[in-house]
């Protein structure tokens, strides 16, 4: 009985002393060129892979690429791509799949080559206004045959031949709102079983005018005085591996950035918009708590992490100026809580700037970040000195 006591005041002595502390461990620092990582996988410790594009800031030129790592990010090998990727899953180790603007591709070698499944899924040009882009965003599989897949123009896919054929869902067009401005943005499944699909619809508004695609930054007079109006948020649940949807729908302010589910426990971070008081929301969702759980003026979340514990991550950057987005990235921000209601702050390395950013990992032991300013950084546990 002593030596087990002793050995609990060990173990809560050691987490006392324990120092946390996210650290760069890959950053694209060339010169003229910068480096936009659009989404980061790490299926397990030892390995990871982020996508994105290179830009030339003389030429205008851009290359997509990959950077990859087999050691826990001790050394990382950039990799050439052949199309714009917007995201990517990971089953396991070896088995991952890509959405590119032009299609979608699958690999059984942890990224070190790619080979193309299918073209994208193309728009209907009925609708007004008209576009000409793929509508697939994001996959989820199952298992190496049974997947799905979300996009634009409220498209949910499934495909049962490892993603080489897809099929529309039937209730994907169930809920309200005008395709041509609703898209099912986020899919993520907590078990075999039990997924969840979020998005939203968000028509333009009058006011808008011909100026109305212009980003905040360009016309903050105009930003600063558009009021925040509730969005149509769109979800859609099973509970038997994709047989069959409910599909369920809210006004509620904002856009969807986040979905998290691990278990019963669940995580969506809501995005606002530049006039807005509060720049997200973070609201967590279960059988017995469901509601708000993180509110502040900064930082902007845009990603979280979720495990069993439970353990919470926060990740996201600092407004630049009175604009909640901006054309400037903000200093890298990330909070943790065991609790959904405790929030602590982590200390970032100070060079880490970004205007969006993306959370992954196994475990909290291995939890990384990427921006979409060249940087990837993992959360390093040290003792402090005595």
């Amino acid at each position: 009985m002593k030596t087990f006591l002793l050995c609990c005041l060990l173990a809560v002595s050691l987490a006392a002393q324990a120092r946390q502390k996210w650290t760069i461990r890959y950053f694209f620092d060339e010169l003229k060129q910068e480096m936009e990582i659009t989404d980061l996988a790490f299926p397990s410790a030892q390995r990871g892979i982020a996508v994105g594009a290179i830009y030339d800031k003389v030429s205008g030129h851009e290359k997509y690429t990959s950077v990859a790592t087999s050691d826990g990010g001790r050394h990382w090998a950039l990799q050439s791509l052949k199309e714009y990727p917007r995201s990517i899953f990971f089953l396991n180790d070896s088995l991952g799949w890509m959405v590119t603007d032009h299609g979608v591709w699958f690999t059984n070698e942890s990224g070190r080559s790619w080979k193309k499944l299918c073209e994208q899924i193309k728009p209907d040009k009925t609708l007004e206004p008209a576009t000409t882009i793929g509508l697939l965003l994001r996959v989820w599989f199952l298992d190496e045959n049974h997947g799905f897949g979300v996009g634009l123009q409220k498209t949910i896919v499934e495909t049962k031949d490892g993603g080489r054929n897809w099929l529309p869902v039937e209730a994907a067009t169930k809920p309200a709102g005008n395709p041509a401005y609703t898209a099912y943005t986020h899919i993520v499944f907590s078990d075999s079983k039990r997924g969840v699909i979020a998005g939203g619809s968000q028509p333009p508004r009058r006011e808008d005018g011909l100026r109305g695609s212009l980003p905040a930054w360009m016309d903050p007079e105009r930003a600063s005085k558009r009021k925040e109006v509730p969005t149509l948020t769109l979800m859609a649940q099973t509970a038997d591996g994709g047989e069959s949807w409910t599909t369920t729908t809210a006004p509620l302010f904002g856009l969807v950035t986040s979905l998290r589910f691990t278990g019963m426990e669940g995580l969506i971070v809501m995005g606002f918009n530049d006039t807005f008081q509060w720049p997200s929301d973070v609201y967590r969702i279960s059988d017995q708590h469901t509601g708000r759980v993180f509110r502040d003026k900064t930082p902007r979340i845009i990603d979280a992490a979720l495990f069993r514990g439970p353990h919470i991550y926060l990740a996201g950057v600092d407004p630049t100026g009175k604009m909640n987005t901006a054309a400037l990235p903000g200093k890298v921000r990330i909070l943790q809580s065991d609790d959904f209601n405790t929030w602590t702050e982590i200390p970032v390395d100070y060079r880490a700037v970004a205007r969006s950013v993306v959370m992954a990992g196994p475990d909290p032991e291995h939890l990384w970040v990427a921006t979409d300013t060249g940087m990837i950084l993992h959360l390093e546990v040290t003792l402090k000195p005595e």
